[in-house]
């Protein structure tokens, strides 16, 4: 009944946590915008809060295998709250820049603890998968909401006015976490956490599990970068923006809630998600099919859906739980890596190309890299034969 109470509390928290910060998605680059900044300037913003939160992931993973991971989810959510209501009192966009990193170092040590977390629930891959898209349906709900409810929100409190009320509710979140998250596995320090951290870097196995993550956020941080500035250059309003956002968020839903997906092989979801959203953003960038902005978000969401509980049960099935708080860190730094060089691509590029086409050519490699890995593992567990 109580690790119950406490997977719950994390699916709650976690809930909480995107609906906060999917709130600000539509309306945080008409802010700057509005604050003087220019496009680059605003992926700078973007992949320097990203590099900040890479580099928080790295640290936070051996001391979440030491420590514990309640400090790390109950502290960083405390310091966004205070952070986020810090966004309403900025006057140019400098002072925005800072706050942003500011964020992205706290929220670091989140994810991972959250994620290591909700993993020791999960005693076999069918649970873990079914664990992660719980957790996803969860946080899907939420960013299905958060655009729509961001973008109607500033015409109500303006864009001040909206980063107050996420503050606010972020130290809703942190107070959840502090009173019901428990931890479900006693504490026990490692010695060689340096050690650890340095030999999973160096394991070969999975790099194809980091690959796949970096070249997934590639593509969602080109989307998230390049769908606000509709707004800006085509005259949409925020609503209008934040219901594109909920309907990739409508997809990624109804990806998560087939469970019967479970049933196949990760490693096969990875490679089939990887591949279609690959075709999707070719679409994006050259429209070579009759189909709605509309239609082909919905689809990259359900990728998405797709893509992600199988990208962390690969993870949790090639390392074991004493070192998930590493492996989780080290996968959001990746992740974060993603979102860093998306931003600052589709800055340099958008003036001359589509961005989306930087998004396909990683997706693409990507889905090469895991299927040339697979042929590999297969061809030396064959034993050789000598004529």
């Amino acid at each position: 009944m109580d690790s119950q109470k406490g997977k719950s509390a994390i699916f709650i928290v976690l809930f909480l946590m995107s609906l906060n910060l999917h709130i600000q998605f539509p309306i945080f680059t008409p802010y700057a915008v509005a604050l003087g900044a220019s496009s680059f300037f605003i992926s700078l913003m973007m992949s320097g809060s990203s590099f900040a939160n890479l580099g928080g992931n790295v640290i936070a993973g051996p001391f979440i295998d030491r420590i514990g991971k309640k400090p790390f989810i109950v502290v960083p959510l405390f310091l966004s709250a205070f952070l986020m209501a810090a966004h309403a009192a900025v006057d140019d966009p400098l002072q925005l820049m800072f706050l942003r990193i500011a964020n992205g170092f706290a929220l670091a040590f989140l994810s991972p603890a959250c994620f290591a977390l909700l993993s020791a629930y999960a005693k076999t891959s069918r649970q873990q998968g079914k664990n992660m898209a719980v957790n996803g349906i969860m946080i899907t709900f939420a960013n299905i909401a958060a655009p729509f409810i961001g973008g109607h929100l500033v015409h109500y409190l303006n864009y001040r006015g909206t980063y107050v009320l996420i503050g606010i509710l972020m130290a809703v979140s942190a107070v959840i976490a502090l009173y019901f998250i428990k931890e479900m596995e006693p504490i026990v320090p490692h010695r060689k956490e340096k050690a650890s951290l340095a030999a999973m870097i160096a394991d070969r196995k999975l790099y194809p599990v980091y690959f796949i993550g970096f070249a997934l956020m590639f593509g969602q941080g080109t989307l998230f970068y390049e769908l606000p500035f509709l707004s800006v250059e085509q005259g949409l309003s925020t609503t209008e923006t934040g219901k594109l956002f909920s309907l990739m968020g409508i997809g990624t839903f109804a990806s998560f809630s087939l469970f019967w997906l479970n049933r196949f092989s990760p490693l096969l979801r990875t490679a089939a998600g990887m591949l279609f959203s690959a075709l999707l953003y070719f679409q994006l960038a050259s429209g070579f099919a009759d189909a709605s902005l509309g239609t082909v978000l919905f689809l990259l969401g359900a990728a998405f859906g797709l893509l992600f509980p199988a990208l962390t049960t690969l993870l949790t099935e090639k390392v074991g739980k004493e070192r998930h708080g590493s492996a989780f860190g080290l996968l959001s730094a990746v992740l974060s890596a993603g979102i860093i060089f998306s931003s600052l691509t589709a800055g340099s590029v958008r003036d001359f190309v589509s961005p989306y086409y930087a998004a396909f050519l990683v997706s693409i490699a990507a889905v090469v890299y895991i299927v040339y890995d697979y042929l590999g593992d297969r061809e030396s567990a064959t034993p050789a034969t000598k004529l």
